[in-house]
């Protein structure tokens, strides 16, 4: 195997390292089947990952302000399992633009309005607004937490350009990712 394909497999390892400290246990490195050290280090990350994300299932709803056996709450176990199917998938697509409801709809076996209600219903914002939102907390997780150059986390978050990044972002935080003391910076002081 040539360095520069090595090189693709340690950065697709790195991103499913951020993706875990994220909150995103979906993602999965592919293996090779080379059985090299990079492949092993690929297996044990989706183990990891997976163990994780059967003991975090096991608590999903538990915390949840929802009752799903009392008469008075309309929404029913499987809205609240397609919203989490939906939330999965944009946790596992932040870098990628989102599809229209139209599309996730048709993605996940339902129709445009039943999708809409029950994630307003279950989340209490729109879809896109917590796509929006979670872009923005990944962005500023890996402001804090490493020393990527911020124009590459706006790429790596799903914004095409960082000036819509910037503009974004002090929305949010009401301070611009420049001003956000970084890891690296923490650790000189």
């Amino acid at each position: 195997m040539d360095n520069q394909q090595n090189q693709q497999r340690i950065k697709s390892l790195y991103k499913m390292l951020l993706e875990m400290a994220t909150g995103n246990l979906a993602f999965r490195v592919e293996l090779n089947g080379s059985g090299d050290e990079l492949d092993q280090l690929a297996t044990m990350l989706n183990d990891v990952a997976e163990k994780m994300q059967n003991i975090i299932s096991k608590y999903e709803f538990k915390n949840q302000p929802y009752d799903y056996n009392t008469s008075q709450n309309t929404t029913k176990q499987s809205d609240a399992e397609l919203i989490q199917k939906v939330i999965d998938y944009i946790h596992n697509h932040l870098e990628e633009p989102l599809p229209t409801t139209k599309e996730l709809s048709k993605m996940f076996g339902t129709n445009e309005f039943t999708l809409k209600d029950s994630f307003r219903t279950i989340v209490k914002t729109s879809i896109y607004q917590f796509y929006n939102e979670e872009r923005l907390k990944k962005a500023h997780f890996l402001i804090e937490k490493t020393i990527i150059p911020l124009k590459e986390i706006a790429l790596i978050c799903g914004f095409n350009d960082y000036p819509n990044f910037y503009k974004a972002f002090k929305k949010r935080y009401k301070y611009p990712p420049s001003e956000l003391q970084r890891e690296k910076e923490n650790n000189n002081q």
